[in-house]
């Protein structure tokens, strides 16, 4: 018999706070986007227009991850009987292999400015990357507070975070040419940035991929679930063990237990629920029931 538990749906208090500090990130970028267009055409600072080129680029994403976290709150239907969550993951893959495709930019930009460094305006463009930080910093610290388990948040995040240091290393480039003249250290930071960017990013298109695959949860071990059901009083015998991630906060457990007898299934049904959510927070689970069958010399097997 099969005795399902609840949808456990991510809650508005959950996901509100995320819509919210997504919308935040994306005015704030896109605000400054304009500001260092303005400062890289007066300045005739190339940085700063790729700096703002980045931003672009960091707006869209952000765009798609606030329509992603809207849109996974579809309920379910007769066609996604799961809903509409899983589609958080996939704006966080997006986000992932843009942050690759912009490194690949970057990397090209700063290979060609080795052999031909411009010439800019340290001054100013060292005053509109300081306001850049500060615009970026303001974006990292609204996404960091919510970003907790949420895939689709990280992924956002994870671009911010490229773009402070972005203007960390726009900030550096422009102190070094102000004082000494050496313009090789705009892509020589440049290099060291996107070196950062892949190491973080790779985590977010791994994960990503890891749930697409119906992988098991990274918090989790199987193995010590498997061990835990197979200790609950009354289980004889489990198989077919099944646990994935359908979308941030939404883990899911399938499997069959082996009891003695039929008249026991529901106390040991009860009982592995309630460790399973206890134990390992999984709340959304569906246990199949079976009794354990005779062999034909009248044995139980």
């Amino acid at each position: 018999m099969d005795h399902p538990m609840h949808d456990a749906p991510l809650s508005e208090a959950f996901r509100a706070p995320a819509q919210k500090a997504l919308a935040v990130a994306l005015g704030i970028t896109a605000l400054y986007m304009v500001v260092e267009i303005i400062g890289g055409f007066l300045t005739g600072s190339l940085a700063l227009l790729a700096d703002a080129g980045d931003m672009a680029t960091d707006a869209v994403s952000l765009g798609i991850s606030l329509f992603a976290g809207w849109y996974a709150q579809k309920p379910p239907s007769t066609k996604n009987t799961f809903g509409t969550r899983r589609v958080e993951v996939l704006a966080a893959l997006a986000n992932g292999l843009t942050l690759w495709a912009m490194v690949g930019v970057i990397a090209h930009e700063a290979y060609l400015r080795l052999h031909h460094p411009p010439d800019v305006q340290g001054g100013g463009m060292l005053a509109v990357a300081i306001g850049g930080l500060l615009a970026n910093l303001s974006c990292a610290w609204v996404l960091r507070r919510v970003r907790g388990r949420n895939l689709n948040v990280r992924g956002a995040y994870l671009h911010v975070l490229m773009d402070v240091w972005g203007s960390v290393g726009v900030i550096l480039a422009a102190v070094i040419i102000l004082l000494t003249g050496w313009r090789l250290a705009d892509p020589l930071i440049s290099f060291f940035i996107c070196a950062l960017v892949l190491r973080s990013s790779w985590q977010i298109v791994r994960e990503s991929l890891h749930i697409l695959m119906e992988g098991a949860p990274e918090r989790l071990d199987s193995r010590d679930i498997a061990s835990a059901l197979a200790g609950v009083d009354g289980v004889l015998g489990m198989h077919d063990l099944h646990i994935w991630t359908l979308g941030s906060g939404f883990e899911s457990l399938t499997c069959h237990l082996i009891v003695r007898r039929h008249d026991e299934a529901r106390g040991t049904l009860e009982a592995a629920q309630a460790m399973l959510r206890e134990r390992f927070g999984l709340e959304h689970v569906t246990i199949q029931m079976e009794e354990q069958q005779l062999d034909t010399d009248g044995l139980r097997t």
